[in-house]
């Protein structure tokens, strides 16, 4: 009956978020942000949800669309703090914001039930950096892959958030939940890789005779010489116009 009670008080439900907040602070910041400012939004991506079984006077009645958005941004905190499944954080909205009453409804209790739910569809939509979501769960992006934040709300970029984008060519990366171009090292020098999405560095390939990638990161190794490139290793030329450009990019062994 008391938690009835709070529910039917503006000030309980404001007490109630705090409290509900504070439980969740360890939140990747951006795409919290980007999340939180869509809930405030006329325009959202997903919602506002109207409450389906509202009761005329006496019942109180809460006001639609709701006058109160935090509702919807705790809904974003769940979501990306502990719960990266929309079913997940939809049934702990549910148990936050559920009541007893001996009149068994209380409109302001809903919205603020449908308004945590809406919370955990805008999440979903947004996506983490470093995941990519798709069938209602956010999953960490492989090794190889990486991405990025969502910067807006456009359809092109929640788009971009159902799949990773491969490690560029000269680039590789081992680990998981990758977020920029960055996050994948660069082949080493002498090395080159040139497909996307490698994931460790052995994908670094020593360049050929003849050629050399003196940066890292390169996608195709250069010509020694004007004339290097056209060394044909396989027929054991290793010479030309007196050069031995096969010693120069791997380790002799022999005798002069």
């Amino acid at each position: 009956m008391l938690f009835g009670r709070i529910f039917n008080s503006p000030q309980g439900l404001v007490l109630v978020l705090i409290l509900l907040l504070s439980v969740f602070i360890s939140t990747p910041r951006a795409q919290l942000a980007v999340c939180q400012k869509n809930c405030e939004s006329s325009d959202r991506i997903v919602g506002a949800t109207r409450m389906p079984d509202t009761l005329p006077h006496p019942w109180a009645v809460a006001s639609f669309p709701s006058s109160n958005g935090g509702f919807c941004k705790l809904g974003c905190q769940i979501f990306y703090t502990e719960v990266p499944r929309n079913t997940t954080c939809r049934r702990l909205c549910q148990y936050f914001y559920r009541y007893k009453l001996t009149d068994q409804y209380n409109d302001l209790a809903e919205e603020a039930k449908l308004e945590c739910q809406d919370g955990c569809e805008i999440a979903l939509q947004v996506c983490q950096a470093g995941y990519y979501c798709t069938e209602g769960l956010m999953r960490p992006c492989p090794p190889g892959t990486y991405r990025e934040a969502v910067k807006d709300i456009s359809i092109v970029a929640l788009k971009e958030s159902k799949a990773c984008t491969k490690c560029p060519y000269g680039r590789y990366r081992s680990t998981f939940k990758g977020k920029s171009a960055d996050d994948c090292k660069k082949c080493p020098k002498g090395t080159y890789a040139n497909v996307t999405g490698s994931i460790q560095d052995s994908d670094c390939l020593r360049c050929p005779a003849g050629q050399v990638a003196e940066e890292e990161g390169m996608r195709l190794c250069k010509c020694i010489t004007g004339d290097s490139c056209d060394l044909t290793v396989s027929g054991q030329q290793y010479f030309k116009n007196k050069v031995d450009f096969y010693r120069e990019t791997t380790p002799f062994i022999g005798r002069w």
